[in-house]
């Protein structure tokens, strides 16, 4: 039965809000400065949930290697043991099923190095590969389930300031190429109440299928085509026969040629791969987080796509690849303001 205990701070329940809660037990806690801080353990009568208070930091494991924790097991819910490190990954081992998973670390970085300013307690390796899968179309719940697979079940909610905080910290510069292949396509931006229309340009390597630049921009008129072509300073470009493209070629001093969509295909197929990741995600809601977005994708497809180059393959070979990429080169791919 829960004890009755007159406290001078008695808090609420945390879940149902209910002001009155009952002390279901005490203990002590030492924090990292080695002070013993008591700490009461309550109930609540309303939802039957227990609950801490205060909350008192906990001392780290001196016996712990890494500050992340560790993977569970998805066949026996087990918290996996380490069974090698490795330069690049460590490798964690189930003591019940002997089921083995890798989790992949910084290039050349000690095991207590934490690069990411959010989710401590989750390595690098599963906060780009949660990043990743966004971007090949799955959902949020899809990707837990994925997770899940190497140990980790994070919310919905964490996966979703994973993609949000990475989204916005990648860098990108535009490309110089020779020919370019430009064209737009327009999405909705719901807000408010009101459905609005917005246009994602984008400018194409002829060549190599790169994605050179790219604008998310509420008009389509010249201003918009000449701030997409002048940061690549091509020498052709090719277009469709929006009159906005020639007429920017022109103040540009750069020559234009219009085409049909099938000698076009260069950008015409960028943006079918574009209109499959707006599909999934249902439309946007915020114009900021339109730009990031298709700056993710953007980056994301590049790389993909000079991997594929030194790698020909599917996608499922390349996704391997991609993931030890984004670990390597995190500090030159990402900046945390």
């Amino acid at each position: 039965m829960p004890r009755k205990l007159n406290l001078p701070q008695r808090p609420s329940c945390p879940y149902c809000h209910h002001p009155k809660v009952y002390v279901n037990s005490r203990y002590f806690r030492r924090a990292p400065d080695g002070s013993l801080t008591q700490v009461f353990s309550f109930i609540c009568p309303n939802c039957k949930r227990t609950f801490s208070f205060p909350k008192a930091p906990r001392s780290p494991n001196p016996n712990k290697l890494f500050n992340f924790s560790y993977p569970r097991c998805p066949h026996c819910n087990n918290t996996m043991e380490i069974f090698k490190i490795r330069s690049s990954f460590v490798r964690f081992r189930c003591r019940k099923c002997k089921y083995k998973s890798n989790v992949y670390l910084l290039k050349n970085s000690s095991p207590q190095t934490n690069p990411l300013p959010f989710s401590p307690n989750y390595p690098l390796f599963i906060c780009l590969l949660a990043f990743i899968l966004f971007f090949s179309n799955l959902s949020f719940r899809q990707i837990r389930n994925v997770l899940s697979l190497n140990g980790y079940s994070p919310s919905v909610s964490t996966i979703y300031r994973w993609i949000k905080a990475l989204s916005s910290a990648i860098k990108f510069t535009p490309i110089h190429f020779e020919v370019l292949c430009v064209d737009e396509k327009f999405e909705k931006l719901a807000s408010k109440g009101k459905t609005d229309t917005i246009y994602v340009f984008l400018a194409v390597s002829f060549d190599n299928y790169l994605i050179a630049n790219f604008r998310v921009s509420l008009n389509r008129d010249t201003l918009e085509a000449i701030k997409l072509i002048f940061p690549c300073r091509p020498k052709l470009v090719l277009s469709d026969g929006l009159t906005s493209y020639a007429q920017a070629c022109e103040y540009l001093n750069i020559s234009h040629k219009t085409v049909s969509s099938r000698v076009n295909q260069a950008v015409e197929s960028r943006n079918s791969l574009l209109a499959m990741f707006t599909q999934i995600r249902r439309g946007f809601k915020k114009l900021s987080n339109v730009i990031e977005y298709i700056k993710a994708f953007v980056v994301l497809h590049n790389i993909k796509r000079e991997l594929r180059m030194q790698e020909p393959g599917d996608w499922v070979k390349i996704q391997r690849p991609l993931v030890e990429y984004l670990v390597n080169h995190f500090e030159e791919l990402f900046a945390f303001g």
